[in-house]
């Protein structure tokens, strides 16, 4: 299977595509950072096809399929990974910043997969995985529109999810809490520093990767890791009420 995978870069990105490659995929590397890819490229062996691309660019969010399936053949998978936070006082958000993060996190992700859904309606076979995370489920507070961005998009794949059942085209939710990478650091800084806040269970890249592999062989309809945070699915009202209750109040610069 051909599975494209934005953010491919680093992080939760980069390990899904050192997991899908390992299991016999081809893969298609799509990010900003070209000599982080070919790096990664060149770990992975002839599976690999770089596309240095800015998805932030949403005008331009579809531009590299094209020359990509020409390179290598449709598309079957695409896995919407990349993403940003800007985590911080919501009336200080640059907003340039704040409109190239739900381009980055939300637009794009459903231009793509506007734009090959129906090839694969026509092959009746297809797969979108679409990485929004626990903040749609219960946003965190100078996080505003990282989590509004990834609300929208875990709407727009649960919508999404439903409307294809028996088309054969698949689409798997993620929802990953607190992950070991660099943008989850920069996250938790933001949210005044991991001394400053609750122990709360935290994931790595790799052990999401494997799940999320494991749930596309499963067709299963969304993923939450650490299976810790499934409680703020089935609990909202509870999840919610812990966050208001116990998160700290960070000082205002």
């Amino acid at each position: 299977m051909h599975v494209a995978i934005t953010g491919a870069s680093s992080g939760i990105g980069a390990a899904l595509a050192r997991e899908l490659a390992r299991a016999g995929h081809a893969v298609t590397l799509v990010a900003r950072r070209r000599a982080l890819l070919e790096a990664l490229a060149t770990e992975i062996g002839p599976a690999a096809f770089v596309v240095e691309h800015d998805l932030a660019d949403a005008g331009r969010a579809t531009a590299w399929v094209g020359p990509t399936e020409a390179a290598r053949g449709p598309i079957e998978a695409l896995v919407n990974n990349a993403g940003m936070e800007n985590t911080g006082p919501s009336h200080e958000a640059d907003p340039a910043e704040c409109r190239r993060l739900i381009d980055l996190n939300l637009t794009t992700p459903v231009l793509l997969t506007r734009h090959l859904l129906p090839a694969m309606r026509a092959r009746r076979q297809g797969f979108f995985v679409n990485v929004a995370s626990v903040a749609a489920l219960v946003p965190l507070p100078r996080q505003t529109y990282y989590g509004g961005s990834k609300a929208g998009l875990a709407a727009f794949s649960e919508s999404l999810r439903g409307e294809l059942l028996g088309t054969g085209v698949h689409v798997l939710t993620v929802y990953p809490g607190p992950v070991k990478t660099a943008m989850g650091e920069a996250g938790w800084e933001g949210l005044g520093g991991r001394e400053n806040l609750p122990k709360m269970p935290e994931g790595t890249p790799e052990v999401l990767a494997r799940r999320i592999r494991r749930a596309m062989e499963r067709r299963r309809a969304r993923l939450v890791y650490p299976r810790f945070y499934v409680l703020s699915r089935l609990f909202p009202w509870f999840a919610r009420w812990s966050v208001d209750r116990f998160a700290p109040r960070v000082p205002e610069r």
